[in-house]
Order: structure tokens, then C-alpha cells, then sequence
């Protein structure tokens, strides 16, 4: 989950727009996530639109289902109502578990599997290099978004000069009694004493 925190900073950064999940708790608080799965981060939105990491513990969402959140605000699981019987207790077990993770051995001695670390290191490699590629791949649209920005003030600039020009000058009618053929109003008339003169 790590790369879509890492993705969704980036579409901040670009100014794009990011789209989470949202639902009601039964209490009617509004929470959102990128998705509601395990490892998602759970974040409780106020009234006033501000956003905090949601609570440790459960939140029932007003469909029934049972949302357990760790200590550090992410989705640990998710249950339906019946399912969610000593939720406390799964709490618990899961923050001690992330503590333990945390604090690592308590007599000081090295973690317990060397594999499980190699595996965490080649992971955590991986992700650096995807995300590594991912910024490569973003540079040349960064550039391209700055450049579209300086065009766009560029054109709102014009527009707004544009807008502000005077509108073409009033056309003049030509008034027939200054006309050099004469009195006549009709156009035949016109022509006819045109093509006599001639």
C-alpha cells in the first residue's frame, strides 16, 4: 500500500485530483480511504472538511461492516457485523503485534529470522526502484504541466486585454437625401437615372 501513498503524493504535487472511497459510520462521521482493504490508511473527515487518522479500534460502517484500525490510523481488517465478535482482543493482538514489530526483541538479541529481514530489504529495494522509475517517467509531465501553466496565464493575459478593447467603431448609414442621383427613393429609379447619365 505503500506505493499508492507514494502515487497519491505525487497526483497532489501534479495537482491532480485524488480520489478516495468514502462511507458513513453508523454515527453518521464521514470516513475515507484510498480503498477499503487492509493496510489502508482510515482517515475520519469533519464537518468542517479537516481529516485525522481514524481512531484505534472498531468503527462500524452504517452497512454493518466492522472496521478495525491499528494504532498508527490503517485498516487491520474488515468484517461483517456477525463476523466482529471480540474485535477488542483482535485490536489488541494486532497493536501488540505492531509494537513488538517496532521494538523489536525484548532481550536485545537479533531478530528471529534473517530470512523474513532479506525478504523486507529486497521489498523495500523493489519499491524503491519502481518508485525510482515512476519519478523518471513523472519528470518530462512535470515539465510539460509548468509549461502549460506559463501558456495558460499567457492566454488568460490576452484574453483579458482582448476583453477590455473598445468593440469596433459604429457603422455610418448612408442617408438618401445626400444622395448625388437625385430624390428618388426607389433603387430602379436609381439605376435608371444612373444608366441614362452615362
Amino acid at each position: 500500500m505503500n506505493y499508492k501513498n507514494k502515487l497519491n503524493q505525487i497526483r497532489i504535487v501534479l495537482g491532480l485530483q485524488v480520489k478516495l472511497a468514502s462511507a458513513k459510520l453508523k454515527d453518521g462521521t464521514v470516513v475515507e480511504a484510498e480503498e477499503f482493504v487492509p493496510g489502508a490508511a482510515l482517515v475520519v473527515v469533519a464537518e468542517d472538511g479537516s481529516k485525522s487518522p481514524a481512531p484505534t479500534g472498531e468503527h462500524t460502517l452504517e452497512d454493518g461492516t466492522v472496521v478495525l484500525v491499528d494504532e498508527s490510523g490503517s485498516i487491520v481488517s474488515l468484517k461483517p457485523l456477525e463476523a466482529a465478535e471480540d474485535v477488542e482482543e483482535v485490536v489488541e493482538e494486532e497493536a501488540q503485534k505492531v509494537k513488538m514489530e517496532d521494538e523489536g526483541p525484548m532481550d536485545g538479541s537479533e531478530p528471529e529470522s534473517p530470512v523474513a529481514d532479506a525478504v523486507k530489504a529486497a521489498i523495500a529495494e523493489k519499491i524503491e526502484e519502481a518508485m525510482t522509475k515512476v519519478m523518471m517517467a513523472m519528470e518530462p509531465l512535470v515539465t510539460e504541466m509548468a509549461d502549460m501553466k506559463s501558456k495558460m496565464a499567457k492566454m488568460e493575459e490576452h484574453y483579458a486585454k482582448f476583453a477590455k478593447a473598445p468593440a469596433a467603431g459604429k457603422i455610418t448609414t448612408i442617408n438618401d437625401s445626400k444622395m448625388e442621383f437625385g430624390q428618388s427613393t426607389d433603387i430602379v429609379d436609381r439605376f435608371k437615372e444612373l444608366k441614362n447619365s452615362l
